[in-house]
């Protein structure tokens, strides 16, 4: 359809917008504030929405061009060029209090380079207001959000014409070519960026926090902001791992001495069974076959483990109260209490239920916007939901009944670390299931929030985000919980304190039913290594990942303008950043939880993420189009995700360090004998029952002892005989065990208080005494002066 043939405007002052002759507008250093994209063809419906909103926009003094789409896939679409000129910008920027950020809070936080970069960005802006490209944009689209198309109550705004169809799109442009190009005369943000910020090449460079802010602004800069902290810290961590992996090699001499003579002896233990005196009954493996699983053992499960356990609580004590801080002091350089763009605005989705909505008990009040419907059909996708993780998991724990004592007793296993090969496998499909589940559970997410019908963008940013971590977030921590607790939870002890043989009373130490030899928390290990590192390292690459760019098609880049170039890039859109923020919220809580199992998984986790940021940064600068952000309009509430989560990782963390280790057990038992450096002590030490038995056969005298509910079987008869005070009973382990639980968590919470009154500090109250001695001082002054 040609231009004179197209519908005109229904304003006698107002025609059809002049279609462009060149690639700018006439005037202004900043040309193309917004593009919004229309099909070409007529539509007896969208034809007078269309007409009737582009002769508002044209009345409300922006001006607007437009060209026809050059590729053949856009020949039936048109691109509308919206330039807002200065004086209509100051008024309407004002309105929407969009304030034009100065240099001077952030002055004195920025590097030398970074402030050179900043003035190079300011000078090219339009003088004198010197608003942003960025901030051009936000208004002009959040003008466009507020113009009617209709003389309806409800034909208002750009979103409603989206959801219609009538605009096909709206984004805002680069502000030109991320490369550098031989002609250049000046540089703009997008290439400062691309060179120093984004991309493997700047892995180990300082992030440009401020330039980012400048060109994408508050909410992902504290992002990026809130990346860096967590990885900088992630370095810590990683150190103080290696460390104790260090420690556990070469600075464990008791547990590798016997190593050795463990992984060569011709002992063997059998398992506790109902007739201890014949030994054809029993099942009966060589101690040597548990020489793979007692190197495990000795990594994860030994004297520096407990240590490594506070450290990685007291590292995430200091990460999250150190960000709160962080984040107030940022906001208050950023100005990003005067960049919460649409807070109170009305979403165009928002509809008002009279007649179902729910009233305050207190006051009669209609509660807009909440119905007895949509609070039905919550509750049915939450039952849903519970139900498909408890088949989940109730499928997972069938898989794991056949690597645990009784499999291997019932199938006679002379190797019980094959049961690790088979561990491995299950939690490798347990991973592609949690993967494809949180898929689901990302979609329900979203169905939940638009049934709540919140009224304002704020609300809904909010409740996105709280319903998508809370069902991505039960099933790893149940499954890996299960880990943790069961083997001192759902694995009860087997055997009794006291046994009363003829008028006899015999105190009898403690029997376990537990991992074999070891401690239980190898396969803690094994299984959280695999979640961490599979589903929040490896697949989470596969949702974002992309390789276009608008410079990268060489064959259309000549003769096709940027802003059809970029129109096929893929949105930047607010739920990429909620899955991201996920993601890294989950890595960050079961490393507090569980990352003492398996310190070296911390090293892996280091690595991924330090890529991963600066791919996130590749693709908010080259692969995706520029992001108007302003739906989500609070960083804080992952901040307050991030503290709910310390309060439990505390828990967690040390209920699975007492449960699923020896910690307590080693610590009671060695501060009652002395520590053997033998395999026979180290049996007898660990593993033996207080009544030893005496077991004879026509060939050899041989001598049983409990080992976890295992007997170890030996040629050496060494003394039966147990001092009473060297005894430890269940009540005693148990009353040390929870003595250690509470004693841990009251510590562990108060240094997180006191860390969140020493960094947490508002910035606005240090700044008051400040403002109070400078009006005392211009006042005496004044005074001095009269």
């Amino acid at each position: 359809m040609e231009a004179a043939d197209r519908p005109t405007f229904d304003s006698n002052e107002s025609t059809l917008p002049p279609k462009s002759t060149g690639r700018t507008f006439r005037d202004g250093i900043r040309k193309i504030d917004l593009i919004l994209v229309m099909k070409d063809e007529e539509n007896i419906v969208a034809d007078p929405m269309k007409n009737t909103f582009l002769t508002n926009i044209v009345k409300m003094g922006l001006e607007i061009e437009f060209e026809n789409g050059v590729l053949p896939i856009h020949n039936k679409l048109i691109f509308f060029k919206v330039h807002c000129p200065n004086d209509v910008l100051n008024n309407l920027g004002n309105a929407f209090g969009v304030k034009c950020l100065q240099i001077a809070r952030a002055e004195h936080i920025m590097s030398h380079k970074e402030r050179e970069w900043i003035n190079l960005i300011r000078k090219q802006y339009t003088q004198p207001l010197q608003y942003s490209s960025l901030e051009r944009s936000l208004v002009v689209y959040m003008t466009l959000l507020n113009v009617p198309f209709g003389d309806r109550q409800n034909y208002i705004g750009l979103e409603r014409l989206i959801k219609r169809k009538v605009v096909i799109d709206a984004y805002a442009l680069h502000d030109g070519p991320y490369y550098i190009p031989q002609d250049a005369t000046n540089i703009n943000a997008r290439q400062i960026l691309f060179y120093n910020w984004a991309g493997i090449s700047n892995i180990l460079t300082r992030q440009p926090l401020n330039v980012v802010h400048e060109y994408f602004g508050p909410k992902i800069a504290t992002y990026f902001a809130y990346y860096g902290l967590y990885n900088l810290f992630l370095t810590i961590a990683s150190i103080a791992a290696l460390t104790a992996l260090f420690l556990a090699v070469f600075l464990n001499e008791n547990y590798m001495e016997v190593r050795s003579p463990l992984c060569e002896s011709y002992e063997s233990i059998c398992s506790d069974c109902p007739k201890a005196q014949d030994l054809d009954f029993c099942y009966n493996t060589p101690v040597r076959n548990f020489c793979n699983m007692y190197t495990i053992y000795i990594l994860t499960d030994n004297k520096y483990t407990q240590y490594f356990a506070t450290f990685i609580i007291l590292w995430g004590v200091f990460l999250i109260a150190y960000w709160i801080g962080r984040e107030k002091y940022l906001s208050w350089i950023w100005e990003t209490q005067n960049k919460e763009y649409n807070k109170k605005q009305t979403r165009p989705e928002f509809q008002m239920h009279l007649e179902t909505a729910g009233k305050s008990n207190k006051t009669g009040i209609t509660m807009t916007g909440k119905s007895y419907y949509a609070e039905i059909i919550n509750l049915i996708c939450y039952i849903v939901v519970i139900l498909l993780t408890v088949l989940v998991f109730s499928i997972f724990l069938k898989l794991r009944k056949e690597q645990d004592r009784d499999y291997i007793i019932r199938n006679n296993i002379t190797k019980p670390e094959t049961l690790i090969p088979k561990l491995i496998y299950t939690m490798i499909g347990f991973v592609i299931v949690l993967f494809i589940i949180d898929l689901i559970l990302s979609r329900v997410a979203y169905i939940i929030v638009q049934k709540e019908n919140h009224r304002t963008y704020e609300s809904y940013s909010r409740s996105l985000v709280v319903h998508l971590y809370t069902l991505c977030f039960l099933l790893p921590m149940i499954v890996l919980g299960y880990f943790g607790f069961h083997s001192g939870i759902f694995k009860l002890y087997s055997g009794f304190e006291r046994e009363v043989n003829n008028s006899k009373s015999y105190e009898r130490i403690i029997v376990f039913n537990m991992c074999v030899m070891t401690s239980c928390v190898y396969e803690l290990a094994i299984a959280y290594t695999i979640v961490l590192f599979l589903r929040f390292v490896i697949l989470r690459k596969v949702s974002l990942y992309t390789s276009l760019t608008d410079y990268n098609q060489r064959t259309i880049v000549q003769n096709v303008p940027c802003w059809e170039r970029e129109y096929i890039l893929p949105p930047f859109k607010e739920s990429y950043l909620a899955k991201k923020m996920t993601i890294l919220v989950m890595q960050f809580t079961l490393i507090m939880s569980f990352g003492f199992a398996s310190p070296p998984a911390i090293v892996i986790v280091l690595l991924f993420n330090m890529y991963d940021m600066r791919r996130d940064a590749e693709l908010c600068t080259l692969h995706y189009r520029r992001p108007l952000l302003l739906k989500n309009n609070s960083f804080h509430i992952w901040t307050e995700i991030l503290k709910l989560m310390v309060y439990l990782s505390i828990i967690v963390n040390v209920v699975s360090l007492v449960c699923s280790t020896d910690t307590i057990e080693a610590y009671l038992i060695e501060q009652r004998r002395p520590v053997g450096k033998t395999v026979l002590n180290f049996l007898e030490l660990f593993f033996r029952h207080e009544h030893t038995k005496l077991i004879y056969d026509s060939k050899r005298r041989w001598l049983c002892c409990h080992a976890r509910g295992f007997f170890h079987v030996s040629t050496d008869n060494f003394d039966a005989k147990i001092k009473k005070e060297t005894i430890l009973t269940i009540d005693e382990l148990r009353t040390h065990q929870y003595a250690y639980i509470f004693i841990f968590e009251i510590i562990m919470t108060a240094i997180f208080k006191l860390m969140q009154y020493i960094f947490s500090t508002d910035v606005e109250e240090l700044e008051i005494p400040k403002k109070v001695t400078q009006q005392q001082s211009e006042a005496k002054t004044l005074q001095g002066i009269t």
